[in-house]
């Protein structure tokens, strides 16, 4: 059976990314790749740093499908809520009482229902901060909450008494065993709570996309966003950290300003793509149709006729007419470190739960474990002769239509759709094209305030 053309190219990546960082994927983790301009989190001396936690905190967080190969930016869910999910619906083998097994349900759904009602009333309050923080320039949300908005507080107060009685029936329910219950959940509380707590939560952001491109949009002109811009944007958020990663991406970002070579290099065999299976890179299995954002391997999108069409490249049966490389300033792969709050294996420690609970934490999903991020990433593509009449037509109907393209995931624009909140900055300007060679290379723009992202490591909950 051939194999499709998608996966040769996937998993030839995947297998340079596996390689070239001696990646071990063991029982339950998975490689992910990514496609070469997907935007990492933003950092450096002229990044806030509540900026770089909250995204730090985005992107570890977010949970992945299992059955994905690819990480393009999204998230099918919340680490820290499913856990907290988890935690709520533990059950014990013990023979109960019918009024302590009464108690504990009734704490159970009031307190689901005011800390959803909490949650609810908090995004009212983000809206009307939004709207009102100009009039309260020495405030943070925080602040201008306690004082002028009563919900918020008496939310806070109803969530607060759910707690305390659900601490309560627990310690009835669980007997013995309720203290390091108790003790994860008052974890959990930390981390999700504005109250500091060091090691459980941390200084972020507040979901504001207007303060997010404000922010980066400074930066890249070289300048640091006011302090009170940044003040007034402050929310505490659980803590997550990338050692190392912030000061690591700052060199990367100086080296580049003095016209640092791009001498870190990891060339991508097609051949691989054959060799190997998804079982290889920690996959059960694959859905099809996963290759949102990479594939196919080369299209574009133009606008003829008063309309959009798209163009592909056909290489399949062809891939070895294809060679790949990518050169950058920098590469390194980043472990993820959660804060006190997380209890690893948290569905060993936990098995037993109530009948009907959620179904969280399942083999479907998968967490993040690591990131590999490089900076300023160049993609050298070389095209055999029999390719480089269709990659001309291509490339020059992209350019005389100011239309778009993607290489391997390489996003560029002529002037259709420019700029994304997903990609790293890049200008078809900087696409060099050569026919007689078949060579393309393909740059983003320079001084850019945030990695790329390669790939990831995850771990799949069996």
């Amino acid at each position: 059976m051939s194999i499709p053309e998608p996966d040769i190219f996937a998993r030839a990546y995947a297998s340079a990314i596996k390689t070239q960082f001696q990646l071990d994927v063991g029982d339950h983790s998975i490689i992910l790749t990514s496609p070469v301009t997907t935007r990492g989190m933003a950092t450096g001396d002229l990044i806030p740093s509540a900026l770089t936690n909250y995204l730090v905190y985005k992107f570890s967080d977010s949970l992945q499908y299992s059955d994905n190969p690819n990480y393009t930016g999204g998230s099918t869910g919340s680490y820290i809520q499913q856990f907290r999910s988890w935690i709520d619906w533990v059950e014990s083998k013990a023979d109960h009482s019918v009024e302590t097994t009464l108690r504990l349900a009734k704490a159970r759904d009031d307190y689901l229902t005011a800390n959803k009602k909490y949650f609810a009333v908090q995004e009212q309050a983000f809206d009307q901060w939004r709207i009102v923080k100009a009039s309260f320039p020495d405030m943070d949300f925080r602040q201008w909450a306690e004082s002028n908005y009563q919900p918020l507080r008496d939310a806070e107060i109803a969530r607060k008494a759910a707690e305390v009685e659900l601490d309560e029936a627990m310690d009835a329910y669980f007997g013995a065993d309720a203290a390091y219950l108790t003790q994860v959940m008052e974890g959990l509380r930390r981390a999700m709570g504005q109250d500091p707590w060091p090691g459980y939560n941390q200084e972020g952001l507040i979901e504001d996309a207007d303060f997010i491109s404000q922010a980066l949009k400074s930066a890249k002109n070289g300048e640091q966003l006011a302090q009170r811009a940044i003040t007034q944007a402050i929310f505490r958020i659980p803590q997550y950290t990338i050692p190392n990663y912030a000061s690591t991406v700052q060199s990367w970002i100086e080296a580049s300003s003095r016209g640092a070579p791009r001498d870190q290099v990891i060339t991508i065999d097609v051949n691989e793509g054959r060799k190997t299976k998804w079982e290889d890179f920690g996959f059960k299995e694959v859905s099809s149709g996963s290759g949102t954002g990479f594939w196919p391997f080369f299209y574009s999108e133009v606008f003829v006729n008063n309309r959009w069409e798209k163009r592909t490249l056909e290489t399949s049966g062809r891939e070895n007419s294809v060679s790949l490389q990518l050169a950058m300033i920098g590469v390194q792969k980043f472990d993820i470190q959660p804060g006190g709050w997380d209890v690893p294996a948290v569905k060993a420690r936990f098995p037993d739960r109530v009948p009907d609970a959620p179904n969280v934490l399942s083999p479907k999903v998968a967490r993040m474990l690591s990131v590999i991020a490089a900076y300023d990433v160049q993609l050298k593509v070389s095209f055999a002769s029999d390719m480089r009449d269709e990659v001309e037509e291509i490339y020059e109907e992209v350019k005389n239509t100011g239309g778009r393209m993607s290489v391997f995931g390489f996003h560029v624009s002529a002037g259709a759709g420019n700029g994304s909140d997903e990609y790293v900055e890049t200008k078809f300007d900087d696409v060099k094209w050569d026919k007689a060679s078949g060579t393309m290379s393909l740059t983003p723009v320079k001084g850019q305030p945030y990695s790329t992202i390669l790939g990831a490591v995850a771990h799949r909950f069996d």
